[in-house]
């Protein structure tokens, strides 16, 4: 069993959030790495675990992802409004990968963390989503 559609799964949310148009506008840029130097505010899609719960040859993975948004402490108002953007057009969409589909996905945790100079603000919004393949 390949796991490209992990990197699939990525790929799809960086689609999504850079077609909005809202979200562009209140972004600078969309990551799916670590980035030095970057432009404030910006986003990070990042992968936290995967499990993998198959059973009887029906592949069923549980994958455990964030999305952090990074701004200045100035603009913190922006964090929570991308959070709420972002939650809401995760909700709002039915993802379809190759051979695979979403078969569920929540918001978890929001979590809010200075950084070590106090000058920019980290938002992270965990998610989880049950894939399993298409049938």
């Amino acid at each position: 069993m390949s796991m490209n559609f992990i990197y699939d799964f990525q790929i799809k949310l960086h689609q999504l959030f850079s077609n909005d148009k809202e979200i562009r506008l209140t972004v600078d840029r969309i990551y799916l790495s670590i980035v030095q130097d970057a432009k404030y505010p910006f986003l990070l899609i990042n992968i936290l675990k995967i499990e993998n719960m198959s059973k009887f040859n029906n592949p069923i993975y549980d994958i455990e992802f964030e999305i952090c948004a990074f701004a200045r402490d100035k603009n913190q108002g922006i964090l929570v409004s991308l959070a709420d953007k972002i939650t809401n057009k995760l909700n709002s969409k039915t993802y379809i990968l190759k051979d695979y589909i979403i078969a569920g996905m929540r918001a978890g945790n929001i979590t809010f963390k200075p950084s070590i100079d106090l000058i920019t603000t980290k938002l992270s919004v965990n998610y989880k989503a049950l894939i399993k393949k298409d049938i």
